[in-house]
């Protein structure tokens, strides 16, 4: 790879730690303020904080453990072997060698007509390549093998191990909300609170509990917000990587454009975890330029992709 990538993947790398940093915070920042609400004391923040990021470390370790068999498990996705699919396997594993993976990716196939791809593993020896009956049905070979270029290019930028943790994250911070405001609206923390109310610090707690009630409602949106905001660019790294992979960047920029016409949400069995992991995000087939996307504009990689190969968008 060219210094320019090198420096473009570290770079990235480092922001990805300060982000997981940044989820770890707003989440022991949220467990606190659930404390306050359920609790009823100020004592009580540093307990909540305590219980979410146990509630964190549960569902880390859970994903360390079998993370990606339930991915995949999510999708449907079966496992195959060489004599299963010869051309999808040999691809697979010319792009392991062009990549320098240490191991061969697993290799899946999901039944669906719809053509899109995504990839899992913590670390490239539990790495993952999922890909769709569709996708084999409609790419020619070197569409395929930009496909699967791509999907590598997420493992050895270990673009798959940060989804996999700020996914976790994400999760976490969203279930730790509803469990708080689910708590609060049951009743719980009021005899605390009123004993507050009496001893003259009715207040300050009220004060503090609305901080905490706007936090629980933004925090989740915030995460959000993180993980889109750092995934958009993964797929722009990911592109390059498999250009590189393959020396041929208009192999993947022809399989873009066909995967983002033919994309039906409802023909593909996908949630919001796993969706930001897919070549095309299949919630959202065109990619999209708010803060909202996961992915790029699909025109946008495309042009980028051709103007590698020195030719002009369709």
């Amino acid at each position: 790879m060219s210094a320019i990538m090198w420096e473009a993947i570290a770079a990235n790398k480092r922001r990805s730690a300060w982000l997981i940093a940044m989820l770890a915070a707003l989440l022991a920042a949220l467990g606190g303020g659930m404390g306050l609400l359920v609790g009823g004391a100020p004592e009580s923040m540093a307990y909540g904080a305590f219980v979410g990021l146990c509630v964190w470390g549960v569902l880390l370790l859970i994903n360390m453990m079998s993370g990606e068999s339930v991915l995949l498990s999510s999708a449907n996705a079966r496992e195959v072997s060489h004599e299963d699919a010869p051309q999808l396997y040999n691809i697979v594993e010319e792009m392991r060698i062009a990549a320098a993976l240490p191991a061969m990716p697993r290799v899946f196939i999901m039944d669906t007509p719809v053509p899109n791809a995504f990839a899992v593993g913590l670390k490239p020896e539990r790495a993952c390549v999922a890909v769709t009956s569709g996708l084999l049905e409609r790419l020619s070979r070197d569409e395929l093998q930009g496909v699967i270029a791509h999907e590598l290019g997420h493992i050895a930028n270990r673009d798959t191990m940060f989804m996999t943790l700020a996914g976790v994250t994400l999760g976490a911070i969203v279930l730790l909300a509803d469990m708080g405001m689910r708590m609060m609206f049951w009743g719980g923390g009021g005899r605390r609170r009123s004993s507050n109310d009496k001893g003259g610090g009715g207040a300050a707690f009220a004060i503090m509990a609305v901080i905490a009630i706007v936090l629980a409602i933004l925090a989740p949106l915030i995460a959000r917000l993180l993980y889109f905001a750092c995934s958009r660019q993964r797929e722009y790294l990911a592109d390059a990587s498999a250009a590189q992979f393959t020396r041929y960047p208009a192999g993947l920029a022809h399989a873009l454009q066909k995967i983002a016409s033919q994309q039906e949400p409802k023909k593909i069995q996908t949630n919001r975890v796993v969706a930001p992991m897919y070549v095309i995000n299949p919630l959202a087939a065109a990619g999209s330029a708010s803060i909202f996307g996961t992915h790029p504009p699909t025109a946008d990689r495309i042009q980028r992709l051709l103007a590698m190969q020195g030719e002009a968008p369709a």
